[in-house]
């Protein structure tokens, strides 16, 4: 939220003053404009805090009593007297007579009640909003805002328009602070909040009245203007170190840095800036030295980083070099110091380190460098080495003291950036990508181990950015070209911090999305891992090899999310690994389109990593999925290879006769037909026996594999018979003995198989489902028919040369009926009636057949045939296979009446 009013407040300013200071101003005032938003929204939850306190019991005030003076014993009461009997105050009895030496003095009247005294006037309530500006000093903040600008622009009206000597407006502007900062410190202990806030605002005068003598009067030497801004900055750091005042050093530091902005015209010396910044960058660094104060640190760097980026876009030039040089590495010899200094009290790591400060000084100042580094590439190496040594050294300081345990981790991951980075910096400019990745890491373990949500959103941030910058510079360069090594290398980086970060989450479950956030970074981490496949495959691999390189990609990925599963013991970084099927059976298919089959051109190698990459996932990785996911993976792996070894055999046998010859049909038939055995002899074993995979998911390969073969068996079957001929050269084609009908037999037998096992009983079929090899089997039956007329007869095999064929139509009038007498016998002899109808239909479709074909060919002996022996074997059937649990029986004779 910060940010988004720095960014408001600069957009706003730019527009309407149409410069660049006037957009850093508005950004300034976008910052104070959140901060007392924030400020409003802490007191309210202070007040609401106070008012959900249980309120204190406030014990009535009794009325005073009288004071009882001890009465004088009464007089002895004879014995024969009766005893005084006490009158109650409200009882309405008849008085009793006590005698004279019992009788007491009459009580006196009660008093009428006094009136209870009128509590005292509470005054009107206060608006919830006139509440937060009394509290939070709101318009002593505005008026010191208001009485500072207007001293700035009264110093450059003077400086303009006012004919008095400079000299003495910029005393006056001086005397001004000063009267601000003595007004301040004697109103300290009656108003501490008032008393701090006009001192801040006479500190920020007296930096403007330097600032501006420096500038715009040309105050000489310059050593004598650095010298009374450093003592400025030290006069502001002691106040606020005195008197344990946040308020004032912020204040303070806020008008220091605003003045340069303010008074800025586009032009002056950068040195002087820079030189300005360091002085009250020295400033808080002396207050780091007495009090953790980490918003005061995050105004100096945010102020600082600010400034120097906005000059190095807008006024830069290479003769600016070596002031730029020395300011950055004074730039990080200070904040890095500012860093360390509440570390020298503490005892442990947890409430001093800022990860801010900590992550943002090497990103920013890793920037700058590379900014300034830009045109020779062996420079930003070098500038990376020395980065990496200078926090390898500070991790080694830090290692002694118990404090600085988490600075120490930090300083070593920062150097291992550095230094990994040393090599991909001088091979390309897109190296930062890497560092932010990497940087994002350590953010987002400094959050988890202080439990601070902020600064893992940043180093999320920064993974992000880094993605983000690797893929815009992939996207402008291509993934060829010498930059090549450099991508891999970052991408290869983003996808490790990716994963570590996945980790780290992993291990710390405190909040509920942290499972999701972690297998988020996951596939994050597995994207990155695949770019950098993609990188090497583009740029080193020769086309001759690419499909096969790119299956044994994705099998190399699969084997890192694999190892890392069984380095952690964490099954969640594996969770890609479920892509890894869908993956190599495309590419297998994409390999068959291309090169004619899935071993082809390399596939012979780089398959089989890719089914072995695939067995360890449903070994290790596959029984932690849900059981659905799980089910899926374990069938899916099954059909994909009878899928590719499908395609590999129809590949083999293809060149054995024709294109439509029956060996390439039966190259189809061969793996699922034979995987489809397999899993119907091991279901007569207990699943333990049975062999690996099947036994992992047995339900997955008998139910859901068993039914997805058999559906492609009765699939290829119905195809097969109509689309080839039957021709298996050399060998002669003879029925039910040809290769093709043996196939087709093994396929229906196969189906018949997996309907009758108990996997297709616990999917609870319904019982019509044998129909579909039963009509398959009628559909083969009359295949060989027509290919026995084909080969034997010279009829063409195509459908109009059956149909004007009348030798094929008189055999199948003849054949349809000698299945109907079959299966209207089988009727009988079971007494089923099924069989028995489904004779009698096919029978009718005889009659019907001959009526609308056989009898356009009349003089004919083919049509004579037909018509005589569909009639034989009608009356056969009328009488050896009548109609099931009927009494008449054409054998016996009628029955008797």
């Amino acid at each position: 939220m910060a940010l988004v009013a720095l960014l408001l407040g600069l957009l706003l300013g730019g527009l309407i003053t149409e410069s660049f200071p006037g957009a850093l101003l508005g950004a300034l005032c976008g910052w104070l404009v959140w901060q007392q938003l924030q400020q409003g929204r802490r007191i309210d939850k202070l007040e609401q805090q106070l008012a959900a306190r249980p309120a204190m019991p406030v014990r009535p005030t009794a009325e005073p009593r009288p004071s009882v003076e001890p009465a004088e014993m009464p007089a002895p009461v004879p014995m024969s007297a009766p005893l005084p009997i006490p009158r109650p105050e409200a009882a309405a009895r008849p008085p009793v007579t006590l005698p004279p030496a019992a009788a007491t003095t009459p009580a006196p009247p009660t008093p009428a009640a006094a009136r209870a005294p009128s509590p005292p006037r509470r005054p009107l309530p206060m608006p919830a909003w006139a509440q937060r500006l009394a509290a939070a000093n709101t318009i002593v903040k505005v008026g010191l805002a208001m009485l500072f600008l207007g001293l700035v622009f009264l110093a450059r009206f003077a400086a303009e328009n006012v004919t008095v000597p400079l000299e003495v407006r910029l005393a006056g502007i001086g005397a001004t602070g000063l009267a601000l900062l003595a007004i301040g410190w004697r109103l300290r202990s009656r108003s501490r909040a008032y008393g701090l806030l006009m001192q801040g605002g006479g500190v920020a005068v007296v930096y403007l009245t330097l600032f501006a003598a420096a500038k715009l009067a040309g105050l000489q030497p310059v050593g004598l203007v650095f010298a009374l801004m450093l003592a400025a900055s030290l006069l502001a750091a002691l106040l606020a170190v005195r008197q344990d005042a946040q308020a004032l050093a912020v204040v303070g530091t806020l008008g220091g840095y605003a003045t340069p902005l303010l008074l800025s015209s586009g032009g002056g010396a950068i040195a002087t800036l820079l030189g300005y910044d360091f002085v009250l960058g020295l400033g808080v660094a002396l207050v780091a030295w007495f009090k953790h104060w980490p918003r005061l640190n995050l105004i100096a760097f945010g102020f600082t980083s600010l400034i120097a980026t906005a000059w190095g876009l807008t006024s830069y030039t290479a003769a600016d070099y070596p002031v730029a040089q020395a300011f950055l590495i004074a730039f990080w010899l200070l904040f890095t110091a500012v860093l360390l200094m509440p570390g020298r009290r503490a005892q442990t790591p947890e409430h001093w380190l800022q990860a801010s400060m900590l992550f943002g000084v090497p990103v920013f100042g890793a920037a700058l460098q590379y900014a300034l580094l830009k045109p020779d590439a062996m420079a930003i190496a070098l500038a990376a080495l020395l980065a990496g040594s200078a926090y390898i050294g500070l991790a080694a300081w830090a290692r002694q003291r118990a404090a600085h345990a988490l600075v120490f981790e930090a300083f070593i991951a920062l150097g291992a950036v550095f230094g990994t980075l040393v090599i991909p910096f001088a091979l390309s400019a897109e190296a930062t990508a890497g560092a932010w990745a990497l940087e994002g890491l350590g953010a987002l373990w400094l959050g988890l181990r202080q439990g601070r949500l902020r600064v893992l959103a940043s180093g999320l941030a920064l993974m992000a950015l880094g993605g983000l910058t690797l893929t815009m510079a992939m996207a402008n360069k291509g993934f060829a070209g010498p930059g090549a090594a450099s991508q891999l290398l970052n991408a290869v980086l983003i996808a490790a911090a990716g994963l570590a970060g996945a980790r780290l989450l992993g291990r710390n479950l405190a909040r509920a999305w942290h499972a999701g956030l972690a297998a988020a970074l996951v596939g994050w981490g597995t994207a990155w891992l695949v770019a950098a496949a993609a990188i090497v495959h583009v740029q080193w691999v020769p086309a001759a090899q690419a499909w096969a390189a790119s299956v044994a990609c994705a099998a190399a990925v699969s084997a890192v999310l694999l190892g890392l599963q069984a380095r952690w013991r964490w099954p969640v970084v594996a969770w890609p690994t479920a892509l890894l099927l869908p993956a190599w059976t495309l590419l297998g298919v994409v390999g068959t389109a291309l090169h004619g089959a899935p071993l082809l051109a390399g596939g012979w190698w780089a398959l089989p990593l890719a089914w072995l990459a695939q067995a360890c996932v449903l070994s290790q990785t596959a029984p932690h999925w849900p059981a659905p996911v799980r089910q899926a993976t374990h069938a899916g792996s099954l059909l994909a290879f009878a899928l590719l070894g499908a395609l590999q055999a129809r590949h083999w046998t293809a060149d054995l006769g024709d294109p439509g010859s029956a060996w390439g049909w039966l190259g189809w038939l061969a793996v699922p037909a034979l995987l489809l055995a397999a899993i119907l002899h091991q279901q007569r074993r207990a699943p333990p026996q049975q062999v690996w995979p099947l036994r992992l998911a047995p339900a997955a390969y008998a139910q859901a594999g068993g039914a997805a073969l058999s559906l492609a068996l009765a699939a290829w079957t119905l195809i097969a018979n109509w689309g080839s001929a039957g021709d298996a050269r050399p060998l002669p084609y003879v029925p039910v003995l040809s290769p093709l009908d043996l196939g087709i037999a093994a396929a229906l037998l196969a189906v018949v198989a997996w309907l009758r096992s108990p996997a297709a009983a616990a999917l609870r079929l319904p019982s019509q489902a044998l129909a579909l090899p039963a009509a398959l089997g009628f559909l083969w039956l009359n295949g060989m028919l027509v290919r026995s007329f084909h080969h034997w007869g010279g009829v063409p095999y195509h459908v109009s040369g059956w149909l004007a064929s009348r030798g094929v139509q008189t055999g199948l009038a003849l054949l349809w009926s000698a299945l109907a007498l079959v299966l209207m016998l089988l009727g009988t002899r079971r007494q089923q009636r099924a069989p028995w109808l489904t004779g009698a239909v096919l029978l009718g479709a005889v009659v019907l057949k001959l009526m609308l074909f056989d009898l356009q060919g009349s003089g004919t002996v083919l049509r004579i045939v037909s018509f005589i022996g569909v009639g034989v074997l009608m009356l056969v059937i009328g009488y050896v296979a009548p109609l099931p649990g009927t009494t008449g029986n054409a054998r016996h004779g009628p029955s008797p009446r």
